[in-house]
């Protein structure tokens, strides 16, 4: 079996203990326990079994799953986050020979996570200068005999940008369903976007993937979905037995009182930061228009502008950490170089550190 190196995994876990100023993650702060307390008002009690575990997880997470999707209980796998729920989708839809359709750019593990299966990457190109928006129209040229999958996030990461349920994502599907194709949505960032959106699931042939991590603070009870049909749910159930059998059965408990308790709470929480974060952001771009250019983002806390330097954006990135302390993604991590991802999920101060060391940065090697 082929295990390829997460290149942006990598970059993260190993570079920023060091950056002065952190502009490459994507995830909304973590709750204290304090915070859990006062929004949700759900204690564990001292009763209960620390030991205990169900394969087909917590009665109460999948409860609320069903309230909010409008879906049954034999549509929901549970999982330990967002990365182990795509990788079960992978590993029940594709084989060896396969094809999978991903956007371009898009999230690295998305395409290198099926080369375990050795199943074929094809490129699915958002344009800058479309807006980064889905190409529908070129869909049904890439589909051959061996297409199994479509995958997308939404929003896209790394741009930010949100897809049209009515008008982009429901042709994707009714176009895979006529070619007996799966699509996978990770909609981890979809209760972030700017505009409140409906989940995809119920469209045909679509598969969700979502979590607590990036809109909710909470992703260190390691909670996750699947939402699919029934037989793709049954699939991704037995795949489940063979990574870790049960998910954490104390935090699907969490997770759910937080969904039902303080789902809209946690997700105003979100919204507040972020936007407020955005306006500081957009000032900045507004202003440096001289050294970069973006299509602005409408989920989620990041975006993906285009410098102008001459040089690789893994080359680029290492020089503005050695040099300015500021760390941004490598657009090559996405598949699309002359780009950065940049993250303002930081705090404000961070970010307009950040975002003057990142001027700095891009002038001086732009001058060069």
């Amino acid at each position: 079996m082929n295990i390829p190196r997460i290149e942006l995994f990598e970059w993260l876990q190993n570079n920023h203990e060091r950056a002065e100023f952190v502009l490459a993650y994507s995830k909304m702060k973590g709750l204290s326990k304090r915070e859990y307390d006062e929004l949700v008002q759900y204690d564990l009690g001292p009763e209960l079994d620390l030991g205990r575990g169900d394969p087909h997880g917590a009665d109460e997470f999948k409860q609320i799953l069903m309230e909010i999707y409008g879906c049954e209980i034999n549509n929901i796998v549970t999982t330990s986050g967002g990365t182990q729920a795509n990788f079960l989708v992978f590993l029940s839809t594709l084989k060896k020979k396969d094809e999978f359709i991903i956007e371009q750019p898009g999230y690295q593990p998305m395409w290198l996570t099926p080369k375990t299966m050795a199943a074929r990457k094809i490129p699915w190109l958002r344009r800058f200068e479309d807006g980064f928006r889905l190409d529908v129209d070129a869909l049904e040229e890439l589909i051959t005999d061996r297409t199994k999958l479509i995958v997308l996030t939404n929003p896209n990461n790394p741009t930010g940008v949100v897809a049209d349920r009515e008008l982009e994502i429901k042709k994707i599907a009714e176009i895979a369903q006529a070619k007996g194709i799966y699509v996978l949505i990770d909609e981890i960032f979809l209760d972030g976007a700017a505009d409140p959106q409906v989940s995809a699931f119920g469209l045909p042939n679509v598969i969700i993937t979502s979590s607590m991590t990036k809109v909710y603070g909470l992703g260190g009870q390691r909670t996750a979905w699947i939402i699919a049909s029934p037989e793709i749910a049954a699939e991704c159930q037995r795949a489940k037995a063979h990574a870790n059998g049960s998910s954490s059965y104390v935090g699907e408990l969490m997770t759910a009182y937080a969904l039902r308790n303080a789902r809209n709470h946690l997700v105003q929480r979100f919204m507040k930061h972020s936007r407020s974060n955005f306006k500081v952001l957009s000032k900045w771009m507004d202003a440096n228009q001289d050294i970069v250019e973006w299509v602005q983002p409408n989920g989620g806390v990041m975006c993906f502008p285009k410098y102008r330097v001459n040089m690789s954006s893994t080359e680029l990135c290492h020089k503005l950490l050695d040099d300015h302390g500021v760390m941004v993604n490598p657009g090559e991590y996405f598949n699309m170089d002359g780009h950065i991802r940049l993250g303002y999920a930081c705090s404000e101060d961070v970010l307009r550190g950040g975002l003057d060391a990142l001027g700095n940065g891009l002038r001086e090697l732009g001058s060069d």
